[in-house]
């Protein structure tokens, strides 16, 4: 300090002996001093139980002579200042300062001090409670002239607080590089008294976490969300925590996760369409399902079909699918000329089986050759990848199974009949496990004769 309170020009004496004659107004005027030269400077939550200030015979002061805590979290600290004031006009030796409690310290004094008039000592109190419930203690100065001289009482409340996450443990599974994941908690405060958050951290070099300013105050009942993110930049397992810090307890959240190499796959129903015999001037439409089938997006940035009379639909690049995801690319035959007429589809992506070349084939015809044309409803079941046709010639003969692989439209053209003769069909629906269903009811179909 500044040692305001040492006479230097004989005027303050007879005002400080007026102020201690005066008991009416001491009180007031010795708190507007006291504030003007910043002896009052405590924090706003401290409460005073009696006179602000004591003061020995001495002339020693203490301000404040009555601290209250209020609520601290167990395991947590607060701190509160103090100040001994020399106010008398000669010096005195402090000889002990210690404070009464467990839960309670005084710190700031280091051994035998000695005060001239006017000056101060700043200390601070400490309150740390270690359970539940109110506790008291006080804060004793000693001085080698009268021995204990002057004591400040403490008072304090420690609080437990019920500090939950959900969910907890975080298990973020397989996670792609460079493919970060996110997944949202709740802090929750399932207690009676309020929490104060101190600090939030992750832990794991791939982990973090976002979504809380601190200190933050939690009521009873509230709660906050945080963001917790695995950003792998390597393959393998990686475990982390994420550390709140708050009034009542700490709270620990176990972070897991499994980093994966990135893989690229579009994977085709069928590397080969067949179209069979088409009369020119007419137009059959088949459709091949592509898969991405690895753990990262793929790609596509292209297609082009070569052969007479192909074209492509349903897709229009550049396509992104992310991974399991489907698309369908529909493929149509329209030939304008008699014969064998052989294409490609040729699709272009980022997987490393790029370009995926899907082999077409049909024939023209100028006859019109008798044929089939079977359609049905699409099967509600679930993870249906296509259809199988079966014929027979005749009722209770065997089915001969009419396409090689499964078509994933609901419509089928058989080219393969003949004039005069009478066929049954049936239908089966194939999942990804190439599992088919029973057969749909049968339809029979007589070909008239030419």
């Amino acid at each position: 300090m500044n040692g305001v309170f040492t006479p230097n020009d004989g005027a303050v004496t007879p005002v400080l002996r007026v102020i201690a004659n005066r008991a009416a107004n001491v009180a007031s005027v010795l708190a507007i001093l006291l504030a003007f030269f910043g002896m009052l400077a405590t924090s706003g939550c401290i409460g005073y139980a009696g006179n602000p200030a004591a003061t020995s015979r001495d002339g020693l002061h203490l301000t404040p002579n009555a601290i209250d805590f209020g609520s601290v979290g167990v395991g947590s600290n607060a701190n509160q200042p103090v100040i001994v004031g020399n106010r008398g006009s000669k010096k005195v030796t402090l000889t002990n300062i210690s404070a009464t409690g467990s839960e309670f310290s005084i710190t700031g004094f280091s051994g035998p001090a000695v005060l001239q008039p006017g000056q101060t000592l700043k200390l601070t109190a400490g309150f740390a409670p270690t359970s539940a419930g109110q506790v008291s203690g006080n804060i004793s100065v000693t001085t080698s002239s009268q021995g204990p001289a002057m004591m400040a009482t403490l008072k304090g409340k420690g609080a437990t607080s019920l500090l939950s996450a959900t969910p907890s443990p975080v298990n973020f599974g397989n996670v792609s590089e460079g493919s970060p994941s996110t997944q949202t908690l709740k802090l929750s405060n399932e207690g009676a008294e309020s929490v104060v958050i101190t600090s939030v951290s992750a832990s794991g070099k791939d982990f973090s976490v976002s979504g809380v300013t601190t200190p933050q105050t939690l009521t009873p009942k509230q709660s906050v969300t945080l963001t917790a993110k695995f950003d792998p930049s390597s393959g393998g397992a990686e475990t982390g925590n994420i550390s709140v810090a708050a009034s009542g307890g700490a709270v620990e959240i176990g972070l897991s996760g499994v980093g994966i190499a990135p893989s690229v796959q579009l994977v085709p129903s069928t590397t080969a369409v067949a179209f069979g015999d088409v009369t020119v001037g007419k137009t059959v439409t088949q459709q091949v399902t592509l898969k991405s089938a690895g753990n990262s997006n793929a790609d596509i940035s292209n297609i082009t079909v070569s052969g007479s009379g192909y074209s492509f639909g349903g897709i229009s690049p550049p396509m992104k699918l992310d991974p399991s995801q489907s698309a369908v690319l529909t493929l149509n035959f329209d030939p304008k000329t008699v014969g064998n007429l052989p294409g490609t589809v040729t699709i272009y992506s980022n997987a490393p089986n790029s370009p995926l070349k899907i082999g077409l084939s049909g024939d023209g015809t100028t006859t019109d050759q008798p044929a089939v044309e079977l359609k049905w409803e699409q099967s509600p079941s679930p993870n249906i990848v296509g259809y199988y046709v079966y014929r027979s010639v005749k009722s209770g003969s065997s089915f001969s199974r009419l396409n090689s692989q499964p078509d994933s439209g609901t419509s089928y053209t058989d080219n393969t009949v003949a004039s005069g003769k009478t066929y049954i069909y049936v239908v089966t629906a194939v999942d990804s496990k190439s599992v088919q269903s029973a057969n749909s009811s049968p339809i029979t179909v007589s070909i008239p004769a030419n």
